[in-house]
């Protein structure tokens, strides 16, 4: 059994999953008080499944980037219940975990997180080799810098406010396109089936180093538009089979 952890920002999500289905999944507006609300809502999704804290042996954590503070909730709640358990534990970034929903839709997609001071953390995913990816390294910039690598239509996912969408749309016109609200929600479920890949295929890190993901400045080095120079190092596929 895997249970995932995200506090990455005000909202938060939990989940546990058994490698075939999502069994249980909370996802609210915690508004900075993820210490307080994290682990009743972990509590309620045991209670709701049936399921003993002593079943779970994968653990799931959002590593970010995001809040300080709500990154080191989840991943201390997490190595906390791995250790205690000997269960397996694996980091997943939140800009993967918000991409990876949008898939299906092949288009080239931007999930966005604030990170203050009119910055926003974001990355840009496409396919590639009939695989979903990410295809940029993670940035941390102005909507006026990340629109200027944008020359194609691109998908916006994230924790995005009227004011952010109309600020998009003056930027980037059509070729700004949004994803519904209740689909560009960050959810824990989708966390879990990224983590459950990830200790499937790689190898285990130790508990210990899993750390939060912060991303510094300068991030925006060039343009990452089509057609796209070789891959960054950090480039991963998203778990996704190749289709026949």
């Amino acid at each position: 059994m895997l249970l995932a952890l995200d506090t990455s920002t005000d909202w938060a999500s939990v989940a546990l999953f058994d490698g075939r289905d999502v069994l249980a999944e909370e996802t609210w507006h915690a508004q900075r008080r993820q210490g307080d609300e994290l682990f009743p809502a972990i509590e309620r999704a045991l209670l709701m499944t049936r399921t003993a804290l002593s079943s779970v042996d994968r653990v799931a954590v959002a590593v970010g980037p995001g809040s300080f503070t709500g990154l080191r909730v989840a991943i201390a709640a997490g190595q906390g219940i791995a250790r205690g358990n000997g269960a397996a534990l694996v980091g997943i970034s939140t800009l993967d975990v918000l991409a990876y929903p949008h898939a299906p839709s092949k288009q080239r997609t931007c999930p966005l997180l604030r990170a203050g001071r009119d910055q926003f953390y974001a990355a840009f995913y496409q396919e590639r080799n009939r695989k979903w990816m990410r295809r940029s390294p993670f940035l941390v910039a102005s909507l006026d810098e990340i629109c200027r690598q944008i020359g194609t239509h691109t998908l916006f996912v994230g924790e995005i406010d009227a004011e952010i969408e109309a600020a998009l749309r003056d930027l980037l016109g059509p070729k700004a396109l949004f994803a519904s609200p209740a689909s560009r929600v960050r959810r824990a479920g989708y966390l879990a089936e990224l983590g459950w890949r990830e200790l499937e295929t790689r190898t285990q890190v130790k508990i210990s180093e899993i750390e939060p993901l912060y991303v510094r400045q300068p991030s925006i080095r060039g343009s990452f538009e089509q057609p796209f120079a070789s891959p960054p190092s950090d480039e991963r596929a998203l778990g996704l089979p190749k289709r026949s």
